[in-house]
């Protein structure tokens, strides 16, 4: 082989190991100034009464749907969707969401679920002041279109002897 033919296979060598052994850019892994991509879940911390609903929504920067879970699963059920309606067993809660597409990324939230309120006592001298009418105690209609709070159920009288039971105050008892 000739000097001439030499000094045009040396560099053509080395552009073939240099394309061989990868070339160009050797960093793997995430680059330098690139902002790495997270998944996340909405709202990140909730709070629900027993039985209440929630629309929970995971932001998936790569697209596509997740599978929702809740851990341990005594605290719930999702639909496909994301809304999840709370137990009655009340704690603290994990929420989880897994992109479908590979289920190494995910994204948790935190769920209380509160203690169910106490029952409700009836007692006879208080009357509901809520819709068209308003009854008493012995369940006479007492006056009309009231809302409200709960009144007690005592009857006064005006000059002219009408009953008289507002919100606010306490009717004279004569």
């Amino acid at each position: 082989m000739s000097r001439s033919a030499y000094r045009c296979l040396l560099p053509a060598s080395a552009l073939l190991l240099a394309l061989a052994c990868g070339g160009g850019d050797r960093v793997s892994g995430d680059r330098a100034a690139t902002v790495n991509q997270v998944m996340t879940i909405s709202p990140a911390v909730a709070t629900l009464a027993p039985g209440q609903t929630l629309q929970f929504t995971a932001t998936i920067p790569w697209g596509g749907s997740a599978s929702w879970s809740v851990v341990p699963a005594t605290g719930g059920t999702f639909s496909p969707t994301g809304l999840f309606t709370a137990s009655t067993t009340q704690g603290s809660y994990r929420i989880v969401a897994m992109w479908n597409n590979d289920v190494r990324y995910s994204a948790t939230a935190q769920a209380t679920i509160l203690p169910p309120p106490p029952p409700t006592t009836s007692k006879p001298d208080v009357v509901s002041a809520s819709g068209s009418q308003q009854g008493s105690a012995s369940g006479a209609v007492q006056n009309a279109s009231v809302v409200g709070e709960p009144v007690s159920a005592r009857t006064a009288a005006d000059a002219s002897a009408t009953s008289q039971v507002r919100h606010g105050y306490d009717p004279l008892i004569k």
